[in-house]
């Protein structure tokens, strides 16, 4: 494994505007550009592109696949593999961005995921990150960063503003079925659906764990939606007791040896920014 100082330094902070914030808390989600430049996305990307690569030869063809199956290729966790991709993860700059945008005084890692969306792969359905994770009452947020540049039609982002204000859905698979359901809901809300549209390498959004979103397929021959994404929650936030069979896995799998009630802090969810 090659020494930590060979990687580039992410703690240099984001010039993060208060409009920013504003646009974040109002519709649940913010784009910003060049969270990270060329040289560090590119250090980074070698690390999760090889072991994804790796992962996806498991992968039936996408042919063979389910709605869920088609969407990605889904890594997860890689910082607790890779030394390497633990300074991407665990970088101070994308945790205190986090840390401003949800206003609070510190963050822990909840865990990262790699999605990368092959040529050809299919949409992601419309679906709340949060309802997945026991963490009732608890802000989250998800960073969403390209590592390649991304046009529109590989999958980029969308949104449905505002969508965080209504909490906790239930327990609802990602599929075809919460994609027709969220779909219904959107319309008789009357939710704008914002689109990223096209994002260069190093572009990140960010979106509340209560925010619907999802993405077209990637129209792409022959380029792969390269996505790297963490995961942040406020740090003392309590564990609750779940209330579905995958928020119960997501407690075994990212709470190792806790349990509702304790705070949501096992040695994978280290505390990444304080203030």
């Amino acid at each position: 494994m090659a020494q930590s100082h060979q990687y580039p330094d992410l703690s240099q902070p984001y010039n993060l505007a208060s409009s920013d914030i504003e646009r974040y808390r109002t519709n649940g989600h913010v784009l910003l550009r060049g969270v990270a430049n060329d040289h560090e996305v590119q250090a980074y990307r070698t690390l999760i592109t090889h072991s994804t690569d790796e992962l996806a030869k498991s992968y039936k063809p996408i042919s063979e696949r389910d709605t869920y199956g088609k969407a990605f290729i889904q890594n997860t966790n890689l910082w607790v593999r890779d030394a390497g991709v633990s300074h991407y993860t665990l970088a101070k700059r994308f945790a205190k961005i986090a840390a401003d945008l949800m206003g609070v005084t510190g963050v822990r890692v909840y865990h990262d995921q790699a999605l990368y969306k092959e040529p050809g792969g299919g949409i992601t359905p419309w679906h709340q990150d949060q309802q997945y994770w026991p963490l009732d009452g608890v802000k989250c947020v998800t960073m969403w960063m390209p590592l390649v540049d991304a046009k529109a039609d590989m999958g980029t982002m969308r949104f449905a503003d505002g969508s965080q204000e209504l909490g906790y859905l239930g327990p609802m698979n990602i599929s075809d079925d919460s994609d027709a359901h969220l779909e219904a809901l959107i319309e008789s809300k009357g939710y704008k659906v914002a689109y990223a549209g096209d994002m260069s390498a190093g572009d990140a959004t960010f979106h509340s764990g209560w925010t619907i979103h999802g993405a077209c397929g990637n129209a792409s021959a022959s380029v792969t939606r390269e996505v790297m994404t963490v995961i942040y929650l406020e740090d003392e936030a309590v564990i609750s007791k779940p209330d579905s069979e995958q928020r119960s896995n997501d407690l075994a799998s990212w709470f190792p040896g806790l349990k509702p009630g304790d705070l949501a802090a096992s040695q994978l969810n280290p505390l990444v920014f304080k203030r």
